[in-house]
């Protein structure tokens, strides 16, 4: 199988984007979620949520041949529902199989339950020329496991792991500490801010603004993180007497996204004007 529907891969001119991938559906962890956040800044990434049944087993196959037939002009990562809940709920998905797709950060529901084989290339191939439209028109190859990748510290594995665990207060002491030592870090702040957002989202603050700051998560894991700066923001303006929270929340929130992104540049810009 080498192409979707009627769309040709091999006949499509996409640049490299100079990356490799260990395979074309990698099991998910937070470091690799990471990446792939960021490779979807140049190809579309299909995230599979899956579990342990016969169901999901079909469907992580046919979906693996599928990419694989992409030649490298998109990727796949798997989340496991049952060890990993936290990351298939940061996308509001609770059942398997399902899949999403993701492009330039943002996630889109593309079918639940076992669609087939055929189903799943029409759609893949819809995914591909939503893509092309956006200029996301990358390209991977297969590489050894971890080529192109900076090593992890072993603290940031041992949070990731307290995370899988559910085990979120030793995960945000784990980043907490590492940040004392390295308060530069910025993948150490925004696994910090990460973790604090599914500890909100488990328990809602109490308070003056708990409203405010639930309603601004709420958006921001519904993939629409300009608007939940823009909740804030309005806040910000409107009440002087709670500018120091908003403004600290707005902060952790931006590193979460990640500063060179355009709803952080954004909000960055009339956050200062509100200042100044």
């Amino acid at each position: 199988m080498t192409n979707f529907g009627a769309m040709d891969l091999s006949a499509s001119g996409a640049n490299p984007a100079g990356e490799t991938v260990s395979s074309w559906l990698v099991k998910a962890d937070e470091p690799t979620l990471r990446r792939y956040l960021a490779l979807s800044e140049k190809l579309p990434v299909i995230m599979l949520i899956s579990d342990s049944s016969e169901a999901s087993a079909r469907v992580r196959k046919a979906l693996t041949e599928i990419i694989a037939s992409g030649e490298g002009r998109l990727v796949g990562i798997d989340v496991d529902l049952e060890t990993s809940p936290q990351l298939a709920a940061a996308v509001a998905v609770n059942q398997a199989p399902a899949a999403l797709a993701i492009l330039a950060g943002q996630p889109a529901p593309i079918f639940k339950g076992e669609a087939t084989m055929q189903q799943m290339a029409e759609i893949l191939s819809q995914v591909l020329q939503a893509a092309a439209q956006n200029g996301l028109t990358g390209k991977v190859s297969l590489g050894a496991p971890g080529e192109s990748q900076k090593p992890v510290p072993a603290e940031f594995v041992a949070a990731y792991e307290a995370i899988d665990r559910g085990d979120l207060d030793s995960a945000e002491t784990i980043f907490s500490k590492y940040l004392t030592e390295k308060p530069a870090d910025q993948d150490a702040k925004a696994g910090l801010a990460q973790v604090k957002l599914m500890k909100r989202l488990q328990t809602p603050e109490s308070g003056e603004h708990g409203k405010l700051f639930a309603a601004a998560d709420e958006l921001l894991v519904g993939g629409d993180p300009a608007a939940a700066f823009k909740l804030l923001l309005d806040e910000f303006a409107a009440n002087y007497e709670a500018r120091d929270q908003i403004r600290t929340r707005l902060l952790e929130l931006f590193t979460l996204i990640g500063d060179s992104e355009e709803p952080v540049l954004a909000a960055r810009r009339r956050l200062a004007s509100l200042l100044f």
